[in-house]
């Protein structure tokens, strides 16, 4: 079976694309087929895969799967590559975009459609004091996936490889999550690493990115509006009202077709 497929990335968190939008899924496993081409020595590389699919109700929906072949709730990384694929095929600059966490809404800024805004939701404390695993102290919060924020003086070597899995794999998270290691640089600035539920240490996280900045605003007097440094690049955060909203340049890799 033949399979074409796009690839795009934000920040370097990377994913390969399935345009469903005009014809049925596959009958075949997702799980299995991220875990195969995922693989960056022998397959085409990414951090997981996305199907856009139609949708009756919305622009579109979306299907995320990890690298380990597990399957995401939502990433505002994908959100935005979609919201942009979506704004070159339709003359729309506002996209709804349906997850297995929610619907969200994809914003093109002034006209650039490779400079995106989303809304990721509400985030919420899962806990409201800080939990203590390991060396760390830090916040649970969701937003539409599960995250845990620690805030850092400085960043070791391989703060993310070494440290993430132990946090990652603590007995009180059964179904896993994700790490951010946050560094405060000033009230609008801060700088973070990542190890994902799925994808291990990855260049960016478009959730991560804003659960760091919420647990900040609350608990460490961050500004309503921050600058995000990250591996890949450069990402920012605005909290308005109760929502908070994740904007950065995306890129198209590339295309082509594999067999499978």
């Amino acid at each position: 079976m033949k399979l074409e497929f796009f690839k795009m990335q934000a920040q370097g968190n990377d994913y390969i694309y399935f345009d469903c939008l005009n014809k049925a899924a596959f009958d075949i496993n997702y799980s299995k087929l991220s875990h195969m081409i995922s693989d960056r020595h022998f397959g085409i590389g990414a951090d997981g895969i996305v199907l856009i699919e139609e949708s009756d109700l919305y622009d579109a929906e979306i299907r995320i799967f990890n690298a380990d072949g597990s399957e995401g709730k939502m990433c505002g990384s994908a959100l935005r590559c979609v919201t942009s694929y979506l704004s070159k095929h339709i003359n729309k600059f506002e996209f709804q975009i349906k997850t297995k966490s929610g619907v969200h809404t994809g914003y093109v800024l002034n006209g650039e459609k490779d400079y995106i805004k989303v809304d990721l939701g509400i985030p919420e404390f899962i806990e409201n004091d800080k939990i203590y695993i390991s060396k760390f102290d830090g916040y649970l919060i969701n937003i539409g996936n599960d995250h845990f924020v620690t805030f850092v003086e400085n960043f070791p070597e391989d703060i993310a490889r070494k440290y993430g899995p132990k946090i990652q794999s603590d007995p009180r998270f059964p179904d896993s999550l994700n790490v951010d290691f946050v560094l405060v640089k000033d009230p609008e600035n801060i700088e973070i690493r990542f190890w994902e539920r799925g994808s291990e240490e990855t260049l960016a996280c478009g959730s991560g990115t804003a659960a760091a900045v919420f647990a900040g605003i609350k608990r460490f007097g961050l500004a309503n509006k921050v600058k995000v440094t990250v591996p890949g690049g450069n990402l920012e955060i605005e909290l308005l009202d109760k929502n908070i909203y994740l904007s950065g340049q995306v890129d198209f890799v590339f295309s082509g077709s594999i067999e499978i």
